[in-house]
C-alpha cells in the first residue's frame, strides 16, 4: 500500500523532469534566433528572462501554496537562496553569454553535456558511492551527445583549439552542477516552487547589480521578435524548466536527474530539423541511439535511491 501511495509522486517528478528537458531543448534554437536577428545584449537577455519569470513563479506560488509557504524560513535560508541564485542563475547565464561572443553555438551547447560528469564528480567528492557502470554510462552518453552536436565525427573532435570561451562554457556548466547538487536539500525541504521563485528572482537581481557595477545600461526588447523570444524564454526555459528541474528533485535520483542533461541536445536537434530545416545526419542518429542506450544502461539500483 505504501508503495502504491508513492507512485503518483514518483511519476510526477519524472514528468516535471521531462518538461524541463523539453523546454531547455527548444531554448537553443529560440535563443539563436534572438541573438542573430535581435539587438539585445546577451547579459540583458539573461536579466530580462529572470525578472519576467520571477513574478510568474511567485504568482503561481501565492495562488497554489499561499503566502506563508513562499516566504523563506529565516535569514539562513534567504542567504542560501541568494547564493544559489548567484551561482545557478546569474553566474551560469553570464558565463555562457560571454562565452557565446567568442565560441560557436556547438561549443556553447556542450554546457548540457558537461553537467552529468560534473555532478558525478561533485557527488563522489561528497562521499557518495558510485559504480563503474554508472561512470561508463555517463562517458558513453557524453560521446553520444558529441555526435548529436556534430562535434565528433569520423575525423575526430571538431572543436578546434580550446579557447577562453570554451573554459567559460565549462565553468557555466559547473555553476549549474553546483546549483543542482548543493541546492537539492533546500529544494526538497522548501518545495520546488518557492526554491525556484527565489533563486530566479535573486539571479535577476544579481545581473541587475552587475549592470549597475559595470555602468552598463540594460538593453530592453525593441521589436515584436525580441518581445516574443524574451517572453518565451522567461515562461518556458526559465519558469517552467527551472521549476520542473527543482520539483523533480523530490522523486528522481540525483544520478538520473543529472543524466537527463544529455537529452536537451536531442530535443534541440529535433527542433532544428522540424522547424528550421536542419537535416539530421547518420552520425547524429547514431548519437541519439547512443544517448538512449546509455540511459537504458544506468544501474537500476541507483534509480531506486531517494
Amino acid at each position: 500500500m505504501r508503495t502504491l501511495a508513492r507512485i503518483p509522486r514518483y511519476m510526477g517528478a519524472w514528468l516535471w523532469a521531462a518538461a524541463a528537458i523539453v523546454c531547455w531543448g527548444v531554448m537553443f534554437p529560440v535563443g539563436d534566433l534572438l541573438m542573430k536577428h535581435g539587438s539585445m545584449a546577451p547579459s540583458s537577455v539573461g536579466m530580462a528572462r529572470y525578472l519576467l519569470a520571477a513574478p510568474l513563479l511567485f504568482g503561481a506560488g501565492f495562488a497554489t501554496l499561499g503566502r506563508k509557504a513562499m516566504v523563506p524560513r529565516g535569514a539562513g535560508d534567504t542567504a542560501k537562496l541568494a547564493l544559489l541564485g548567484l551561482v545557478g542563475s546569474a553566474a551560469m547565464a553570464q558565463l555562457l553569454f560571454v562565452a557565446q561572443e567568442s565560441v560557436p553555438s556547438v561549443n556553447a551547447s556542450l554546457l548540457e553535456s558537461y553537467v552529468p560528469m560534473q555532478v558525478l564528480v561533485l557527488t563522489m567528492l561528497g562521499g557518495s558511492n558510485t559504480t563503474w557502470r554508472h561512470v561508463c554510462c555517463v562517458a558513453v552518453g557524453f560521446v553520444g551527445s558529441l555526435l548529436v552536436l556534430k562535434a565528433l565525427d569520423g575525423t575526430g573532435l571538431r572543436l578546434g583549439a580550446l579557447s577562453r570561451g570554451d573554459l567559460l562554457v565549462f565553468l557555466s556548466g559547473l555553476c549549474w552542477a553546483v546549483y543542482t547538487v548543493c541546492g537539492r536539500p533546500l529544494a526538497r525541504r522548501l518545495g520546488g516552487l518557492p526554491f525556484t521563485a527565489w533563486t530566479v528572482f535573486f539571479g535577476g537581481l544579481w545581473l541587475l547589480a552587475w549592470h549597475a557595477a559595470t555602468s552598463m545600461c540594460p538593453t530592453p526588447p525593441q521589436t515584436r521578435l525580441e518581445w516574443g523570444c524574451i517572453a518565451f524564454l522567461a515562461a518556458f526555459p526559465t519558469a517552467i524548466a527551472f521549476l520542473g528541474w527543482n520539483e523533480a528533485q523530490k522523486g528522481v535520483p540525483l544520478s538520473h536527474l543529472s543524466f537527463l542533461e544529455y537529452f536537451p541536445t536531442l530535443v534541440a536537434a529535433a527542433t532544428g530539423a522540424a522547424f528550421f530545416g536542419e537535416r539530421i545526419t547518420a552520425l547524429q542518429w547514431l548519437g541519439i541511439a547512443t544517448v538512449l542506450l546509455s540511459a537504458r544502461l544506468v544501474p537500476k539500483e541507483t534509480a531506486a535511491q531517494p
